[in-house]
């Protein structure tokens, strides 16, 4: 997803198409999210012990030796793979995985800090495509910055819906989320607010004119109305069975986006 993420960035910046920086923009991302997912699993090894114990550490599929080597070599491969790019480049993936550590090390305990880290970095995929081409288009409209303010949304509303789901294992290894501060209902209304708002926003390019028939008949009809009604159901139901089927169904409305974005010019 990161990897596609940098790809559309690109896409929506430049001019005539050439492909070899973002693809190693791409690569870069994808090693910033490996060794962040991975650092994220060797954190969460005991909360995952009852919230997800098919997880490779929890198995033992991986020893914690052998994950935090591959997370080092991830993490010092994405930083190689951006000198080769540019400047800005380099300074979106050291910021990335900066604020990875500091998801993964203190932020991840802190209500809604931590959501909006995870967000922001999913926006930030989009933006670090277009400045592998031009960075000042990159923050011009129509571009990169349409997409990546539709992923912050996205993502932010689905690691409120995940907090509901992980909150049993969260509250048993002391680690607060807002789902525990305002509640399992209020927390999910969070999420569905937030989701109504970027089902408002995603239909603003067609408005204008910039996005076309395809992005129009994919956002809305596949993406935003199913999704609004899923969600409505797991607030109304939120059993640990629905609030699976909400962060799924999530996942891949994030993959059906990614669609769109590239049939939308």
């Amino acid at each position: 997803m990161a990897a596609s993420g940098v790809m559309i960035g690109a896409y929506f910046t430049w001019h005539s198409p050439f492909y070899l920086e973002p693809f190693l923009a791409a690569l870069a991302a994808f090693m910033v999210c490996a060794s962040g997912n991975i650092v994220n699993d060797l954190k969460d090894i005991a909360i995952d012990r009852i919230n997800r114990p098919d997880r490779p550490l929890v198995s033992g599929a991986i020893s914690k030796t052998q994950a935090l080597r591959l997370a080092t070599a991830f993490a010092l491969l994405s930083i190689v793979t951006s000198l080769f790019i540019n400047i800005s480049v380099f300074i979106s993936v050291v910021v990335a995985l900066l604020l990875l550590s500091l998801y993964n090390f203190k932020a991840k305990e802190i209500p809604i800090i931590g959501n909006a880290i995870i967000a922001f970095l999913g926006g930030l995929t989009f933006i670090t495509g277009g400045l592998t081409v031009d960075r000042s288009l990159t923050f011009a409209l129509p571009g990169p910055l349409i997409p990546a303010i539709f992923a912050f949304l996205f993502h932010l509303a689905r690691e409120i819906v995940k907090d509901v789901e992980d909150i049993d294992g969260d509250r048993r290894q002391g680690v607060t989320t807002l789902p525990q501060i305002v509640g399992v209902s209020r927390a999910l209304l969070v999420a569905l607010g937030v989701f109504f708002v970027f089902s408002l926003l995603s239909f603003f390019p067609v408005f204008k004119g910039w996005f076309g028939r395809w992005y129009e008949i994919i956002a809305v009809y596949f993406i935003d109305l199913p999704i609004l009604l899923i969600l409505i159901f797991v607030w109304g139901n939120p059993t640990p069975k629905m609030l699976r089927a909400g962060t799924m169904v999530l996942k891949g409305g994030m993959a059906l986006g990614i669609l769109a974005l590239i049939l939308a010019r």
